[in-house]
């Protein structure tokens, strides 16, 4: 399929909704979307961009975002969107701003008031121009489509190519996930810069469905607009980590739940990062009473590095939960599993099967040939592990992406750095294997917070390797050091930065605790394996 036809015969009647700062919407239809790229274009073919070119954009949910990500695909070039700011945004945000601009190489970077002054000095900002006259014919794209950065606060992100072929296919598997039709919306409030934002959401407008879109910002101040999207005549779909349908359970009150018709709400995505069951089941129960079916819950595995999808739920079937048993759980070792039972078991079953998530894990499907992915699970060496066995996420297929800029391309192999298993024909993930962690679906690298505990505890001999704590999000400090007041600073300053989900483990010992490499780097996925399996000694001081 094309993802740019529709610049050249938009649909009459359909567009985009966009959420005005405090309530309200702006609709815009497609065909003043399609005015407004080419537009874009024609500026930015007046610059001498074109083919080869990256176009950076900083912008949010608005109409001179979508004008600035389609103008730069219509003139040929390569987008890459970058974060804006949050609140309380400053020095960090430049610093890790500057250092995806200093990959990126942009011909051009567009940016809104809010952003501009923070990225003075770091890029030379323009407004976007959509009132000129736009370019006749589209400019046959290149390869890259997007410069995809990861994603989080990291110092070091890391740039991933995106080519179009990768993203008709990911489109492809992404779409089927929802068993889209024709006239189908979709409502988001993810940003523009995450994978699942951006390709699950943002490109609806290649399918000419309506789409609702808000900024995060928007969403956290009245979660209750984003659902009134959603229903009959609205949205049918839309997509989200767990954290944000977990906030929506506790924050909308049932006067608002008894407004609103979800009713027409057929799928549910439920990516970015590990899902948590309990956060699920809570939104199920509380948003039941608005008419939502709990069976469009999708829990979803996926990496900007395969472009965004990699498996789902299957549609139509119920989804499921394991309770491994994690005492005994062994990298390249058989899991056991103790119990098994429904994702969002019926309303009038007499069960605590998954309770409140804790120790639970939800399946996120499998793929089918026709998604043209494929999935299997490898030791340390890359060797397949037989079924039921933990072992390294590996990807293949057209959706997996070129590579990172300035690395050893990927060739259709994706070693994914996530540990899992598979159980019952489901992918069941545990997370990141010692070198980051998702927090809230935001990556966080290990060697940034491996700065902060070290400048906190005032120590050299010192190492951070992410963990699984019962299928939650953590990290282990490991210091050779005597047990001292600077645990309790390193705990301080890391649970600062991480906030109060992740389990952070802080470890002290002899000389030697720490595993190098013959360069003397942390070989943290090998930490990873020992202390998964209990083989690290030291002394836990947190």
């Amino acid at each position: 399929m094309s993802i740019l036809g529709w610049l050249s015969a938009p649909t009459p009647g359909r567009g985009v909704w966009l959420a005005g700062e405090r309530d309200g919407w702006e609709r815009v239809e497609y065909a003043v979307l399609a005015a407004d790229a080419r537009a874009v274009a024609a500026d930015l073919a007046a610059r001498g961009v074109g083919r080869g070119d990256v176009v950076a954009i900083a912008l949010p949910g608005s109409r001179d975002g979508l004008a600035a990500l389609y103008g730069a695909w219509a003139a040929g070039a390569c987008a890459t969107m970058l974060p804006v700011p949050g609140y309380g945004a400053g020095a960090e945000y430049t610093a890790h701003t500057a250092a995806i601009l200093e990959q990126a190489r942009p011909a051009v970077t567009f940016a809104d008031a809010e952003s501009a002054p923070l990225l003075e000095g770091v890029a030379q900002v323009s407004e976007v121009r959509r009132d000129g006259v736009g370019v006749e014919t589209l400019v046959e794209p290149g390869g890259v489509a997007v410069l995809q950065f990861t994603s989080g606060t990291t110092r070091s992100p890391r740039a991933i190519q995106v080519t179009w072929d990768n993203i008709v296919s990911n489109f492809g598997v992404l779409y089927r996930w929802m068993e889209w039709k024709d006239g189908d919306g979709m409502a988001s409030w993810l940003p523009f810069n995450h994978d699942m934002g951006l390709l699950a959401c943002v490109m609806t407008a290649a399918r000419q469905g309506d789409l609702w879109l808000m900024r995060p910002d928007q969403f956290i101040r009245g979660p209750e607009r984003w659902l009134s999207c959603l229903g009959p005549g609205k949205a049918s779909h839309a997509g989200s980590p767990s954290f944000g349908f977990g906030y929506v359970a506790r924050r909308v009150r049932p006067e608002q739940w008894a407004e609103l018709d979800l009713s027409g709400w057929r799928s549910a995505i439920v990516g970015g990062e590990v899902p948590d069951p309990g956060a699920l089941r809570a939104f199920a129960a509380a948003a039941a009473p608005a008419g939502f079916d709990p069976a469009g819950i999708h829990p979803a595995y996926g990496l900007a590095e395969n472009t965004s999808a990699v498996t789902a739920g299957a549609v139509g079937r119920p989804g499921r939960v394991v309770r491994p048993d994690w005492e005994r759980m062994q990298f390249g070792e058989p899991v056991h599993v103790v119990e098994t039972g429904l994702l969002l078991p019926p309303a009038d079953a007499v069960t605590s099967e998954a309770g409140d998530g804790a120790g639970w894990l939800a399946g996120q499907g499998w793929p089918i040939p026709v998604d043209e992915v494929e999935v299997r699970i490898a030791d340390g060496e890359g060797k397949p592990l037989p079924e039921g066995s933990l072992g390294e996420i590996v990807i293949t297929g057209r959706s997996v992406a070129v590579g990172y800029v300035g690395d050893e391309p990927f060739d259709g192999l994706l070693h994914t750095g996530d540990a899992g298993f598979v159980h019952d024909g489901d992918l069941y993930v545990l997370g990141r294997m010692g070198d980051s962690l998702k927090v809230r679906a935001r990556t966080v690298y290990v060697e940034d917070l491996e700065f902060k505990a070290r400048e906190a505890a005032g120590l050299n001999r010192l190492a951070v390797v992410s963990m699984s704590d019962r299928g939650r999000p953590g990290i282990a400090v490991f210091a050779e050091a005597e047990p001292g007041p600077w645990a309790d600073k390193v705990n301080q300053a890391l649970r600062t930065e991480l906030g109060p989900d992740p389990e952070i483990a802080v470890i002290a010992g002899e000389h030697g605790l720490i595993c190098r490499t013959s360069s003397g780097k942390p070989q943290r996925r090998v930490m990873w394996q020992l202390w998964s399996a209990g083989k690290l000694p030291g002394t836990r001081l947190s």
